[in-house]
């Protein structure tokens, strides 16, 4: 079992995403930064389809009735057991010790993975909470929850995975790129945005320029994460896991999924930049980051 010590602000358990409900406009969730999460499942030996722990509110604190392997990840995250441990590495805990994790005013999400994972309820074939729909809940002190069978053991300990958040943000063209001109086309791709405080798990809203596009109205679509909608204000919203199924609004680009997770953690007030790439470098950065992941 997993005992949660100190739950934080929200921290729901959440796996690769609820896959097959989008018909009935249920969001497929999972975590809102995608490479820290798949980064803290990597490092402890479990997959994807593992659950873990997100974390939208520091501090957390939790301890597990037997010795496990575990990692935590995010943005400027830190650890402590017994003494201070590396995040992004696969680290060994003793039964009983409690693990706190902290982080700075600039982490927006931090993940904590367990070998063998997070063994709560599976709804709708996933164990992803969204709270706003009643699926699942966020995290209370006393919570205790149960864990999978432990896939890596103390000698697999030391593992790490490098990663930075800075640089600017890739994207390819969106579906309805050809409903803005040249010049907001450019002013998308050049201009500086900021990160407003409305933003969370639905999405990223940012504050610049107007992106206007051309007059007209586009039929409702299916979106994805990643996707950078265009209300009528003219102010950008990358989608994030708790997007709508469907959108009515111009989609101008959509963030690369290696990049993802960098617009997820940037907090409010922050600036980001984005820099457009095609198709076959958006995949190829992919699958780098998948070796990478894959080496833990």
């Amino acid at each position: 079992m997993i005992h949660i010590v100190v739950a934080g602000f929200s921290a729901t358990v959440q796996d690769v995403g609820r896959e097959g409900h989008l018909r009935e406009g249920v969001p497929r969730s999972g975590p809102a930064d995608p490479v820290a999460f798949r980064a803290a499942c990597s490092l402890v030996g479990n997959t994807d389809r593992d659950a873990a722990i997100e974390i939208a509110g520091l501090p957390f604190a939790f301890r597990c009735d037997d010795a496990r392997i575990v990692a935590v990840t995010g943005r400027e995250v830190s650890v402590v057991a017994r003494d201070r441990l590396p995040a992004w590495t696969a680290v060994f805990v003793r039964a009983g010790d409690v693990v706190r994790v902290g982080g700075t005013p600039r982490t927006r999400y931090a993940y904590v993975a367990v070998s063998g994972g997070i063994a709560s309820e599976e709804i709708l074939g996933s164990r992803s909470a969204y709270p706003r729909a009643g699926l699942g809940r966020t995290l209370r002190a006393g919570d205790a929850i149960a864990l999978g069978t432990a896939r890596r053991g103390a000698e697999d300990a030391g593992g790490h995975v490098p990663f930075e958040y800075g640089g600017d943000i890739a994207a390819v063209a969106g579906p309805h790129h050809d409903r803005f001109d040249a010049a907001a086309q450019d002013a998308f791709f050049a201009s500086p945005f900021t990160v407003a405080p409305e933003s969370d798990r639905q999405g990223v809203r940012l504050e610049g320029p107007a992106i206007a596009p051309r007059p007209g109205e586009i039929l409702t679509c299916g979106v994805v994460s990643g996707a950078v909608q265009v209300p009528r204000g003219g102010q950008p919203i990358v989608l994030l896991a708790d997007h709508q199924t469907t959108g009515g609004y111009p989609i101008v680009a959509t963030v690369i999924a290696a990049d993802l997770g960098r617009v997820a953690q940037r907090a409010p007030g922050e600036t980001l930049r984005f820099y457009r790439v095609e198709r076959d470098e958006a995949l190829e950065r992919g699958r780098a980051l998948a070796r990478s992941l894959s080496s833990a």
